[in-house]
This record gives C-alpha cells, structure tokens and sequence, in this order.
C-alpha cells in the first residue's frame, strides 16, 4: 500500500476517533422539537402565578389545564392551575414555585469541585429560565 494512501487512512481514524471521543453532551436532551416553548424569567424564589390574559396573549387560552408542563434545566417542575381539567377560565392562573438560579451547574467551570466557593450563588446571573409548553400525550 502506498505511503499516501496509509496517511489518509491514519488521518480518517484519527478523525473518527477524536469525535467520538471528544464528543460534548449538551443539556438541551429534554427538548421536543415539536413544541413550541415560552420563557419566563424569576430572578429571586418564590411563588409566581400566570394569569389567564398572559396564557390568551401566548396563544394558550384554549389549552386544557391538565395538558400544561413547565421546565427548569432539563426538569419538570410541579404546577398549580385554578381548574383541574378543562380549559382555565379568564380569572383563571397558573401557579409554580420558582427558585432562582444557584450555582450547581457552575461547578462544572471549575477543575476541582472544591474551588468553588458557593454553590448558592450563579456565577453569571440570579435569574433562572422557566419554559412552559403544551403536552398532549398526559404525561404531566
């Protein structure tokens, strides 16, 4: 086999190695394509309720109540509708417990997990990115 031919398979498995190896996993597992995702920003914990007119202005009025999920960094976070099924009337909400945004996914920036000083506080930002969407198949 010629010199050039050994080098460009040497180059080929080399190529298909490091990808394999050095392939990132990213955080966005959880997302279907198929949906269509709202953002709602809490920037310090507590109790938030959205209202039936932010539901009507998104599009979502029409929307059984029992079909709501909402997200927080790859997780399902528990919710609260003022109807238990059927769509949620004009006085009508949606309420969760939102936390604002810690530090744990922070340590990941750090060689050592022990030169993080807290993993209270973020790094970046104190506000944490809530999504909210529609499931049809009832796993809520």
């Amino acid at each position: 086999m010629p010199m050039s031919a050994m080098k460009k398979i040497v180059i080929v498995i080399f190529l298909f190695l490091s990808n394999h190896v050095f392939c990132q996993q990213f955080n966005n597992s959880w997302i279907d394509y198929n949906k269509t995702y709202y953002k709602f920003k809490v920037g310090s914990s507590g109790l938030y309720r959205i209202p039936a007119s932010t539901l009507q202005t998104l599009g979502l009025s029409n929307s059984p109540a029992e079909q709501f999920q909402l997200w927080k960094n790859g997780e399902e976070v528990r919710l609260f509708t003022s109807a238990a099924s059927g769509v949620i009337q004009s006085d009508g909400f949606i309420e969760f417990y939102g936390e604002m945004n810690d530090g744990k996914k922070d340590s990941r920036l750090y060689a050592e997990p022990d030169y993080q000083l807290s993993d209270h506080w973020s790094l970046e930002t104190d506000t944490a990115a809530y999504f909210i969407t529609i499931n049809t198949t009832g796993n809520n």
